[in-house]
């Protein structure tokens, strides 16, 4: 019993980690990559090939992922720049190919998901109202972090639901979901923020739009007017105050505010992407931004930012990879809705799925939370578990 409790923790730990430890520290992806062999070893010393085997077989999005490696592997040896971050997606490619497919239980999931909002919830507690440290601060950039707790908070509401009939998973998917949330009205971050309040739009539209009882209907739409409120009373400084004020400031000529400043990004990177259309700068595109400055294109406060993106996914993909890189993410971000469309899957799934890739999209019109390792794996992580069907993931 005891052998078969330390082969069961040593071969969950990385999934764990995945969704826990590895977005709260800096080298949370190194510390994968130990877990992981680790978790390897145990399986092939325990159960050998035969796990593999079955993985492989129809593993559409592992191939998916495989196909993406490659190319970020050529166009790091070209521009010295990964599309997606190669160390965390080999451990998320080797893990799931030789894991047992029904180790990870959906009480694994529900326990999972609420260490990491715990962990989620501890930091952002810590960084803010122990150390008294501004957001731009904290030890993680808490914009990304965001997205993270955004992630967490849509995948615990979707196991909860999913799960609804064990009580068990639901009252620690509502726990997970709740912790998550605070976590994230900690970071203080309008993108998100505005990502959050549409996902509890669209989930106000489920609940209405489904075949349940009165009560739990009101008690749903209760819940999310209320969490709603408190989100935006909470936030409502940052959220409406400072970003009316920058939008002013913008228009009067002053783009060093968070909203003019993001403004100014985005059309420098609108005003790059001609020049390399096809592939990109890569990571070197300050010789271009200067020569932008030079015509008098961009201001100097722009300027002299040294930017390291553009503050918007779908601009930087485009100004640093070209088109080739912009195509390469739209198909990661629809092919989970290509294969579901392949197979009967559960409406609860299709949500979980359609929730997710929104959040991510949503909260990537102001930031780049895929370039984030952090941020990659939980969304690849939870799309990969709710791609797989209720019934394959056992009690």
């Amino acid at each position: 019993m005891l052998k078969g409790k330390l082969t069961l923790l040593l071969t969950i730990l990385p999934f764990t980690w995945m969704v826990s430890g590895q977005f709260v520290f800096n080298n949370g992806d190194k510390i994968l990559v130990i877990l992981t062999l680790i978790s390897l070893f145990t399986i092939l010393f325990n159960y050998g090939l035969e796990p593999f085997k079955k993985n492989i077989k129809n593993n559409n999005y592992i191939y998916m992922l495989i196909i993406l490696l490659f190319i970020s592997v050529i166009y790091n040896a070209i521009y010295h720049s990964d599309i997606i971050n190669v160390l965390s997606t080999s451990c998320i490619i080797l893990y799931f190919l030789f894991i047992p497919s029904d180790f990870i239980t959906n009480k694994i999931l529900a326990y999972s998901t609420l260490i990491g909002s715990i962990c989620a919830a501890s930091f952002a507690f810590w960084q803010k109202n122990i150390l008294h440290l501004d957001r731009a601060a904290w030890q993680l950039n808490a914009i990304p972090y965001a997205t993270c707790c955004l992630i967490l908070m849509i995948a615990a509401i979707m196991i909860g639901i999913i799960y609804k009939e064990k009580k068990e998973i639901l009252f620690t998917s509502i726990l997970s979901s709740l912790i998550s949330f605070y976590a994230l009205i900690l970071c203080d971050t309008r993108g998100v923020l505005v990502a959050v309040f549409v996902i509890f739009l669209y989930l106000l539209f489920y609940v209405l739009s489904t075949k349940t009882s009165v009560n739990i209907k009101i008690t749903i739409i209760t819940v999310l007017v209320v969490i709603t409120t408190i989100g935006v009373y909470s936030t409502r400084e940052r959220l409406i105050h400072d970003t009316i004020q920058g939008f002013t400031q913008y228009e009067q000529g002053n783009d060093i505010s968070n909203t003019g400043s993001r403004i100014t990004m985005w059309k420098a990177g609108l005003l790059l992407i001609p020049q390399k259309p096809i592939t990109g700068f890569g990571n070197n595109f300050e010789p271009a931004m200067t020569k932008l400055y030079q015509e008098k294109k961009i201001g100097a406060q722009i300027y002299n930012l040294k930017l390291l993106h553009f503050h918007n996914q779908f601009i930087d993909i485009t100004v640093k990879y070209g088109v080739i890189g912009l195509l390469l993410l739209v198909l990661f971000l629809l092919f989970p809705f290509y294969l579901i469309s392949q197979k009967q899957y559960s409406k609860e799934s299709k949500l979980a799925i359609l929730l997710l890739t929104l959040g991510v999209v949503i909260s990537g019109l102001t930031d780049v939370p895929l370039e984030h390792k952090q941020v990659f794996v939980l969304y690849v992580v939870f799309i990969y578990m709710f791609l797989k069907k209720p019934y394959q993931i056992k009690a």
